[in-house]
C-alpha cells in the first residue's frame, strides 16, 4: 500500500545517513532483525518482507543494470542468508522445542504434513521444494514443522535456498525502486509497471522449481473443477 511505501522510504531516508558512518553495525543490525523475524516466523509475517524490501533500497554495492534499475548483488546476498539462515533457525528451534506446541495447537496440520511426506517417500528433497514454492502452507509452519515429521536438515537448507531466490529477486528489486523514488523520484504509474512486471517475472521463475508431477495434478485438479476433458493430444499421449 502507498503507507508502506512511504515508511519504507522514511527508513530508508534515516538508515542511508547511518548507514554512512556505521556500515557494519548498520548491516549487522537489518541482518539481525530479519532472521529474528524468520526464526520466529508467526510474529514477523509481514515485517519481514518490509526488511527486504528495505536491504533492495539501502545497499547498491556490487550492484548490476536490470532493465535500468541497478539491482545490488549484496542485498540479494544478505536478503537470501538472512531468510536460509532465518528458517534454519526455526527449523532448530521447534526440533528442541517445538513438538509439544506444534501437535496441541495444529495437530491437523501437522498430520496432513506427514502423510504426504510418506507419499513421497524416495524424494524428500523433492518434497521440501515443493513446499517452499507452495503457497499450501505458510513458510512458518514449514520451518517448524518438516524437523518433526523427518525431514533431514541439509535437504532442508538446499530447498530453502533455490526456493527463495524469484521472491528475494522481486523483493530486491522493489527495494531498489524505493531508492530510485528517494534519489530522483519515480512516478507512480512507472512504480507500478515495474512491480506488476516483477511480480509476473517471479512467478514464471518459480514454475521451474515446482515438480512436473504436481503441476499436472494441479492442472487435472483444475480441469475437473471447470468440467473440461482432456485435449486429443493429452489423450494420444496417454494411450
Amino acid at each position: 500500500s502507498a503507507w508502506v511505501g512511504e515508511s519504507i522510504l522514511g527508513l530508508w531516508t534515516c538508515l542511508k545517513e547511518y548507514k554512512r558512518d556505521n556500515w557494519w553495525y548498520t548491516t549487522a543490525g537489518i541482518w539481525g532483525t530479519y532472521v529474528l523475524f524468520k526464526v520466529f516466523g508467526p510474529l514477523g509475517a509481514g515485517t519481514s518482507m518490509v526488511i527486504s524490501i528495505l536491504i533492495g533500497a539501502l545497499y547498491d554495492e556490487w550492484a548490476i543494470s536490470l532493465g535500468g534499475l541497478r539491482y545490488s548483488m549484496l542485498a540479494h546476498l544478505l536478503g537470501v542468508s538472512g531468510e536460509v539462515c532465518g528458517g534454519i533457525g526455526g527449523y532448530v528451534m521447534s526440533y528442541l522445542v517445538g513438538r509439544e506446541i506444534l501437535l496441541a495447537f495444529a495437530a491437523e496440520k501437522m498430520g496432513r504434513l506427514e502423510a504426504k511426506m510418506r507419499e513421497y517417500d524416495g524424494s524428500l528433497f523433492r518434497y521440501m521444494l515443493f513446499l517452499r514454492v507452495s503457497p499450501m502452507l505458510p513458510n512458518w509452519f514449514v520451518n517448524y514443522g518438516t524437523p518433526l515429521v523427518g525431514m533431514p536438515l541439509s535437504y532442508f537448507a538446499a530447498a530453502s535456498v533455490l526456493a527463495i531466490q524469484p521472491a528475494a529477486a522481486m523483493s530486491i528489486a522493489m527495494g531498489g525502486m524505493v531508492r530510485e523514488a528517494g534519489e530522483a523520484g519515480l512516478d507512480l504509474r512507472t512504480f507500478a509497471q515495474r512491480g506488476a512486471a516483477m511480480a509476473s517475472t517471479s512467478f514464471v521463475l518459480s514454475l521451474p522449481l515446482i515438480p512436473a508431477d504436481d503441476l499436472r495434478a494441479a492442472k487435472e485438479r483444475a480441469r475437473a473443477v471447470l468440467g473440461l476433458g482432456q485435449s486429443p493430444l493429452e489423450q494420444m499421449a496417454r494411450s
